[in-house]
């Protein structure tokens, strides 16, 4: 199993770790190619890409929702920031002492602000001409990552015990399922809008669960240093188990969105962020690894920002109609070309020894 460490890094950095980060990143670009041209159906403009891999509101708006494996994008990636994060708060806690720790907490969600503040501050106001505060707080993609990896660090500083934690989490997604059901505050749903109820960030509220719990699979892949396969059976593939019949049972009960992030998808995200870790894990104890991911992951945060801003300015300039005619270069333009020219560059960096530490 390929482990790289060198005498300037706080903590280990695992090449499967970096294998399991790139997919999550490669799954973000798709995401955005399928979205943009999801098409519309009550204008006949048809659908160009694979719908498993878009949204499923983006073809179906109703309750219900549809999910597919992209809702679950955005919460698995809080899962993993609260994983690796783990790692790199407390590293820094034990070597160079809180001041560090809490410095590089600052900078990371500050950065992940910053990024915010292009999306849904400047990029806004040049597209719709006016700023979206509401999407930079608390209801973008960046924003949610941010208070996501902030509300991690809080908890590995309040319950440092990773058991006690996941516990504390276990018992938010239930407060959290409470009070999505009871028509107190306004939900995602249409209907909501109509009865005026008073706002709650249910989605930012998700997605901090989620990313207490990836803070405590974080911790317990260490609970043996000298064995990790020893986190993996005591605590991650039994919790990930639990996850995916708690999913299942809740699914049942309180439908899974990807808006408001329910109690359902907080439970998808966590099993397949604990089995696609598991599964990277396995990949590297066999030497089986695909070096691609590993050049994406190594800059996670980095491809994540140029992928969701470069890409976003690329769509501008397809030719729609001519995607629409012909799947082969759709296949090419969309599918393909976008993956590639961020894994070169992805490969540049880590060729150039770039890691951007956020």
């Amino acid at each position: 199993m390929v482990e790289e460490s060198t005498s300037s890094e706080l903590h280990p950095r695992h090449d499967w770790l970096d294998q399991a980060r790139g997919l999550v990143v490669i799954m973000l670009i798709v995401s955005m190619g399928t979205a943009e041209f999801a098409g519309d159906m009550v204008l006949g403009e048809p659908v160009i890409g694979p719908p498993m891999l878009n949204h499923g509101y983006d073809y179906y708006h109703g309750a219900p929702a549809i999910i597919t494996f992209v809702d679950v994008g955005q919460a698995l990636f809080v899962f993993v920031m609260g994983f690796v994060g783990y790692a790199a708060f407390t590293s820094r806690l034990t070597k160079r002492g809180p001041r560090s720790a809490f410095l590089y907490a600052a900078r990371r969600v500050l950065v992940l602000y910053a990024l915010a503040g292009l999306d849904s501050i400047l990029l806004s106001t040049l597209e719709r001409g006016s700023p979206e505060w509401a999407v930079f707080f608390y209801g973008g993609t960046f924003s949610a990552i941010a208070l996501g990896s902030l509300v991690a660090f809080v908890s590995i500083v309040i319950i440092p015990n990773a058991d006690r934690r996941a516990a504390f989490a276990a018992a938010l997604v239930l407060l959290h399922a409470l009070l999505f059901e009871f028509p107190i505050f306004d939900r995602y749903t249409w209907y909501d809008d109509v009865l005026g109820l008073p706002k709650f960030p249910f989605g930012a509220a998700g997605l901090a669960i989620v990313a207490i719990f990836g803070s405590s699979f974080g911790q317990w892949y260490v609970i043996d240093p000298d064995e990790p396969l020893a986190g993996f059976k005591q605590r991650m593939v039994p919790v990930s188990t639990a996850a995916v019949i708690a999913a299942y049972c809740m699914d049942w009960l309180q439908p899974a969105e990807h808006h408001d992030v329910t109690a359902s998808l907080q439970l998808q995200a966590i099993y397949m962020g604990g089995f696609m870790l598991e599964i990277f894990y396995t990949f590297g104890r066999a030497g089986f690894r695909f070096p691609l991911l590993s050049s994406f992951g190594k800059n996670l945060l980095l491809m994540f920002a140029v992928g969701g801003f470069g890409v976003s300015i690329y769509w501008n300039f397809l030719p729609k109609e001519l995607l629409i005619a012909e799947p082969l270069i759709a296949l090419f333009l969309v599918g393909i070309l976008p993956i590639a020219a961020l894994g070169v560059f992805a490969k540049f960096l880590e060729k150039r020894g770039v890691m951007v530490r956020a």
